[in-house]
C-alpha cells in the first residue's frame, strides 16, 4: 500500500471514530487538522487525562475538541488565531453549542516578535502573554500544546511556527504533551530539530499517518 492511500485509509477510519463528534456540520478546509490528526489530538488529551488545552491555530477540530470535553466533563481549551473572521466564526459556534465556558478563541494578530526567525512574524507578544497568563491563573498550567499556526506554507515563512514552544515555555506544566501539525514539510522538521536540540524534546510520528509529530516535555 502506498503512502498515499495509507493515508487516506486512515482518514476514512479518523472519520468513522470522530462521528459521535459530529453532531453538525462543520467545515474542514486545506488547512484544516487531518481526520487522523484530530483523533490523534483526541487520543492524547483523553489517555493523557489532559485538562489545560492551549492551540496556536483554531479552526472547526477546536469545536470538535471542546464537544469532546464536554462530554467527558472536565477540561478547557484556549486557542490563538491571526485570522479575525476565523476567530469570529469558531467563538459563534463554540457559544451557539452553549461551549463557551469549555472554550474560547482569542483574535491575536500577527506582528514583529522577539522570538521569531529573521523577519517573520508571530501572535502579538503582549496579548497572547495577557491572554495565557490570564488562562494559567484560572485553570493552572498547560498540559497540551498543539501548534498549528501561524500559516506556514508560503515560501519564506516555513520556519513562522518555531516561536511556540521559547514563547510558551513559561505556561507548560511539566510533562505536557506537545503536537506540532503539518511535519511533512521541510520548515516544520526544521522547527521539531530546533525544539529537540533547545529542549531535550523527543518527537515520534503519529503512527495513524496524520501529519502530526507528537512529544513530551519531560520534567527537569
Amino acid at each position: 500500500m502506498n503512502d498515499s492511500l495509507a493515508r487516506a485509509m486512515g482518514d476514512l477510519a479518523a472519520w468513522h471514530k470522530l462521528a459521535p463528534l459530529l453532531t453538525e456540520y462543520l467545515p474542514f478546509g486545506d488547512a484544516s487538522l487531518r481526520p487522523s490528526g484530530l483523533t490523534a489530538v483526541l487520543d492524547e488529551a483523553m489517555i493523557g487525562n489532559r485538562t489545560v488545552l492551549l492551540e496556536c491555530g483554531s479552526g472547526s477540530s477546536s469545536v470538535v475538541v471542546a464537544r469532546m470535553l464536554a462530554r467527558r466533563g472536565f477540561g478547557h481549551l484556549l486557542s490563538l488565531e491571526h485570522d479575525e473572521r476565523w476567530a469570529a466564526f469558531v467563538n459563534t459556534q463554540l457559544r451557539r453549542e452553549g461551549l463557551h465556558q469549555i472554550a474560547r478563541v482569542v483574535h491575536t494578530p500577527l506582528s514583529g516578535h522577539p522570538a521569531a526567525v529573521g523577519a517573520l512574524h508571530w501572535y502579538t507578544p503582549q496579548l497572547v502573554h495577557d491572554e495565557v497568563m490570564a488562562y494559567v491563573d484560572r485553570f493552572g498550567l498547560v498540559d497540551l500544546l498543539l501548534v498549528d499556526g501561524p500559516p506556514a506554507f508560503e515560501p519564506g515563512k516555513d520556519l513562522a511556527r518555531y516561536p511556540a514552544l521559547p514563547v510558551l515555555r513559561w505556561a507548560l506544566a511539566p510533562g505536557v504533551t506537545i503536537l506540532l501539525d503539518d511535519v511533512d514539510r521541510p520548515g516544520e522538521l526544521t522547527v521539531l530539530t530546533r525544539w529537540q536540540e533547545q529542549f531535550g524534546l523527543r518527537f515520534r510520528a503519529d503512527p495513524t499517518g496524520s501529519r502530526l509529530a507528537i512529544g513530551v516535555l519531560e520534567p527537569g
